[in-house]
């Protein structure tokens, strides 16, 4: 098996890559942004292309050099970056994953593995939603409302297009809420989670003026990893899209109370009320992963209180600096 990454480096990619070197795999990296601070330990074990997937000739000529036989495809742009300039956040996040997905056809790679997003659900509404939060599964219907969100349907779309029409083999995961080290100096301020972590880390103040009464699916990085590398290998599946989350609902005071067990003088305050990211859409739900139990073997090996503790140490151990932010 030899593996191509998009977006190898990133936050996701590089504990994706981590994963595969652990199963015995050194994948070939093509990345935009060539940034190896998450991989340092282990950049003698991949091969590093620098590229952009909207070079579909600089893409296809990586894939047949290096003999790719499958391609994991997590490049995109993120929710605020594609918000911001809506062309090109389509143009890279949908029509990236296109290009990625031709190039696939004509070089007869056995299966694509794309990584979608809780964000294709869109607006989470009724039972689904607070207070209830009953579980929701694959067949939910999708209310994309942000050019994030309609890129990541629009790609599953296309896969599925591939699938059907040119017999293309590919896998979709659908991500709930990750928590992981290096979200926070990679992605800002989205990182919530992030921030109330290294704060306390830092032992500095964390107010979050609301949300405290939102409940949320979060998963941790190392399982959204491990998930990957399980549907690259997969056989016999019999259905192509996946949910990947712990399949419980957290809320940030849950998360503020394992952080305040391992520094007792943390200080953090969360207003009550909902939407503590303050999205102005309600993506905060709850997975059914029962489809990926039973079809990929996936089983979240993270309690809230294991993502606590390993972010941390993980952390120590790699020499990432904790940031602060008000």
């Amino acid at each position: 098996m030899q593996v191509l990454i998009t977006g190898g480096t990133g936050v996701n990619g590089s504990w994706v890559v981590r994963e595969l070197v652990n199963e015995g795999i050194n994948p070939v990296i093509y990345d935009y942004a060539i940034d190896t601070a998450m991989i340092k330990d282990i950049v003698d074990k991949v091969q590093l292309v620098k590229g952009d997937i909207l070079d579909f000739a600089a893409f296809l000529r990586t894939i047949k050099e290096n003999k790719i036989t499958h391609i994991i495809h997590l490049a995109a742009l993120m929710p605020a970056q594609a918000q911001a300039n809506p062309l090109y956040g389509f143009h890279v996040n949908a029509l990236g994953t296109v290009l990625v997905l031709e190039a696939a056809r004509i070089m007869d790679i056995e299966r694509v593995v794309y990584t979608s997003s809780k964000a294709a659900y869109g607006a989470i509404t009724g039972k689904a939603a607070y207070p209830t939060y009953e579980p929701v599964n694959e067949d939910y219907p999708r209310y994309p409302v942000k050019v994030y969100d309609v890129a990541k349907v629009a790609s599953e779309g296309m896969c599925n297009v591939y699938n059907e029409n040119y017999g293309l083999d590919y896998v979709a995961f659908r991500f709930a809420s990750i928590i992981g080290p290096g979200k926070l100096t990679r992605h800002g301020p989205m990182s919530i989670h992030s921030k109330l972590i290294e704060n306390a880390m830092l032992g500095k103040p964390t107010k979050i003026p609301h949300g405290a009464d939102e409940k949320d699916d979060m998963v941790y990085v190392k399982d959204i990893a491990h998930a990957i590398v399980l549907g690259l290998k997969a056989k016999n599946l019999k259905h192509r899209v996946f949910n990947i989350g712990s399949g419980k609902g957290y809320t940030l005071v849950d998360l503020a109370n394992v952080i305040k067990k391992i520094y007792p003088n943390s200080q953090i305050e969360i207003g009550p009320g909902l939407d503590y990211m303050s999205a102005g859409v309600p993506y905060y739900c709850i997975f059914d992963i029962s489809r990926a139990r039973e079809e990929l073997g996936y089983e979240p090996r993270y309690t809230l209180e294991d993502m606590v503790r390993d972010y941390i140490d993980t952390m120590k151990k790699m020499g990432i600096e904790p940031m602060y932010t008000p």
